[in-house]
């Protein structure tokens, strides 16, 4: 009866131990994070970083604005829904087109594969600070940024070429 007796007296400090290593799980590493990132971009410092369980976003100073050949890039919607469908991680440099009209155009061809690109950027933003959204926001209507999205693990990027930043979130879609 005594070692039953310690091992329920055991339970919540183990409960308790499991819960708080929970709640310092993070979605992503920054390292896992730039690793992404890093092959569609050329990356300089990060300027932020935040991961939870249920969001991360990041901002990450480019050395240039060109998108690397290590991600597909499409110069129209449709072309870049092709490619999201046969799974492959999609640049959308589509002139005259900002990453919001982008993602709205997805939307209306394709309800579900809108969804998938709309929700990670809204769901990422929950890790931003208010400046971060701010400018974050900026660069999704502005037409010479670049929507950038992996469907593999619903990652989207925006690279904000004026300012010479790529702003990364993901979320729980």
């Amino acid at each position: 009866m005594s070692k039953l007796y310690k091992r329920i007296s055991l339970l919540p400090a183990i409960v308790g131990l499991a819960l708080t290593a929970l709640a310092g799980c993070a979605m992503d590493s920054e390292d896992e994070v730039r690793a992404r990132v890093g092959d569609w971009v050329s990356l300089g410092d990060t300027t932020y970083f935040k991961s939870t369980m249920d969001c991360t976003a990041g901002v990450f100073k480019v050395d240039g604005v060109r998108v690397t050949s290590l991600i597909s890039k499409a110069r129209s919607i449709a072309t870049g829904m092709t490619l999201l469908k046969e799974g492959d991680a999609v640049a959308f440099d589509v002139k005259g087109l900002s990453p919001n009209a982008v993602s709205e155009q997805i939307m209306t061809r394709d309800l579900p594969q809108g969804i998938g690109v709309l929700s990670s950027g809204i769901a990422g933003k929950n890790c931003m600070t208010d400046q971060i959204k701010e400018a974050y926001l900026r660069a999704l209507l502005d037409p010479d940024s670049v929507l950038m999205f992996d469907p593999d693990g619903n990652v989207m990027a925006v690279l904000d070429r004026r300012n010479s930043k790529i702003y990364y979130a993901r979320g729980t879609v």
